[in-house]
């Protein structure tokens, strides 16, 4: 016979059409329109947060930030419990000469002055420890391995991006001490154990928690490898990452994977996944996404209202 003609008896076949979207790891149902989920993560994180507020949910926005990496995801939750992080901020001379003051490890929050972004942290602080007291449920999503350090009093301290040009610490450090490097799969599984073992201990036995893996590229990286070698190093990790601790995980019910990454390296549905930069997706793949968390982790007959919007990137 014909290795052709032979059929598998075991498994799933790969079929061309077929939506990982459909197939989480660990799916249960636990979403409702008065749900209170704490969204933490990338810039994907923050749209599938908008999709849900757009259709109705009460979930809190994200107002503590972007952060790509797993070790600022880890800080912002342990600042929510209490737990003391370490801070950096950047001073930062802007294109049309004036300066910001900006957070070294949360993305896009600044401000016009030392003490505004001094007020601006602790509100965000004082709004991300409220957020996660009133949570009921978590969803994370995890962007980049990728990692810009630097060593503050003799502790590595991981920035949630690149430094940015004419920047500098209010500390005195220069842009030129940070070193960029990867995490580990070991670090990143480390990571997430300490994120959901922190969950699992200043929340109710059995608050469900979703994984992601942002299908959005980096933007910078070193001159070590290109940005494309250097995107796909990085996702790799963290999905051998989250696997990795998830088939470890033994604490039921146990923490789940929903596939958004996948379903933009296969495209099954065949529609338009990115806006012109290629880097940002559109409001019709977030919608279908979004959409498809909903069917896989809630058992409420929701009515889906059309006309959600994306930040445009040409």
């Amino acid at each position: 016979m014909s290795w052709r003609t032979m059929q598998s008896q075991v498994g799933i076949k790969w079929e061309r059409n077929s939506n990982p979207l459909l197939h989480p790891i660990n799916p249960r149902k636990f979403l409702h329109k008065s749900s209170r989920a704490y969204s933490i993560g990338s810039c994907f994180a923050v749209n599938l947060n908008r999709w849900l507020r757009f259709q109705g949910f009460s979930v809190p926005p994200v107002t503590w930030g972007m952060h790509y990496n797993t070790r600022t995801i880890l800080y912002e939750l342990q600042r929510a419990v209490g737990i003391e992080t370490p801070s950096m901020d950047w001073v930062v001379e802007k294109n049309d000469g004036s300066t910001a003051y900006v957070d070294a490890l949360r993305h896009c929050i600044d401000a016009r002055s030392i003490d505004d972004l001094k007020g601006l942290k602790s509100t965000i602080c004082t709004e991300s420890t409220d957020s996660f007291k009133a949570a009921d449920c978590f969803l994370i999503t995890l962007g980049l391995s990728d990692v810009w350090e630097v060593d503050i009093d003799g502790h590595l301290v991981t920035l949630n991006r690149a430094p940015y040009q004419k920047a500098r610490s209010l500390s005195g450090l220069s842009p030129e001490v940070i070193k960029n490097r990867f995490l580990s799969v070991q670090e990143c599984v480390e990571d997430i154990r300490q994120m959901v073992e922190l969950i699992r201990a200043h929340k109710p036995s059995g608050t469900p928690i979703a994984l992601t893996v942002s299908p959005v590229p980096l933007k910078h990286t070193s001159s070590y490898c290109h940005p494309h070698i250097a995107n796909n190093r990085s996702k790799a990790t963290l999905l051998s990452a989250v696997f990795t601790f998830i088939e470890g995980d033994t604490e039921e019910p146990r923490a789940s994977y929903f596939p958004s990454f996948e379903f933009f390296q296969t495209n099954p549905m065949r529609i338009e996944l990115w806006q012109g930069d290629n880097r940002h997706p559109t409001a019709q793949a977030i919608s279908i996404i979004g959409e498809a968390f909903v069917s896989v982790y809630s058992d409420a007959a929701i009515e889906i209202k059309p006309g959600f919007s994306v930040p445009q990137f040409a």
